[in-house]
């Protein structure tokens, strides 16, 4: 990646320009940059499946998928974050495989897809996200104090694959939105102007 390619994102290619100006070997650190390009094609790939179950009044299944998409949004930025130097290595192999910590990341999602008149149109407000929400949407939960089980149909409804997949388009849309229309650098340091 000695070169800008013409086939990479606008904001792609400003990172690779910045980071050549900043002194950072975009080579070293080239796995970041395809973990970050494959990541965002998985939440979409993702959202798509949940809004396909979701369609189907599979709720329960379609928030797992929207939940999973959100973990690859964030596992993008952390990776975008590495490429650029705005955050170490180990920081993101601490991260990588702990849901919650990913989760965590991405409350950006939230707050502008709860903030911005843009995203308010269809009344449907983003909750927070519960990475113990997303095991209740797969599995049968036990709450051995009272002997009761619950279902993935206890726990998840109709309105919260709505939020999760909301969010999902929320923050798919703001990368784009940055890296895409604006050309900025991919990462938080895009949005942290």
């Amino acid at each position: 990646m000695e070169e800008p390619q013409n086939n990479l994102p606008p904001g792609v290619i400003k990172t690779l320009i910045m980071n050549q100006l900043k002194g950072i070997n975009n080579l070293a650190n080239e796995v970041y940059l395809k973990t970050y390009l494959a990541s965002i094609e998985e939440a979409y790939r993702l959202l798509e499946e949940a809004e396909l179950l979701f369609d189907n009044k599979s709720f329960q299944r379609a928030y797992f998928l929207g939940m999973s998409a959100l973990e690859e949004i964030s596992k993008s930025q952390m990776a975008a974050d590495v490429f650029t130097g705005l955050i170490k290595e180990d920081e993101f192999k601490k991260a990588y495989r702990d849901h919650k910590a990913k989760i965590s990341r991405i409350k950006w999602i939230q707050i502008d897809g709860n903030s911005f008149p843009i995203f308010r149109y269809d009344n449907v407000l983003i909750e927070d996200f519960d990475f113990n929400k997303k095991l209740k949407s797969m599995y049968i939960d036990i709450d051995f104090s009272f002997n009761e089980i619950s279902t993935p149909n206890d726990s998840i409804s109709e309105n919260d694959a709505k939020s999760v997949i909301k969010a999902v388009k929320v923050g798919l849309y703001r990368i784009h939105q940055v890296t895409i229309e604006y050309g900025e650098q991919i990462g938080t340091k895009g949005f942290m102007k």
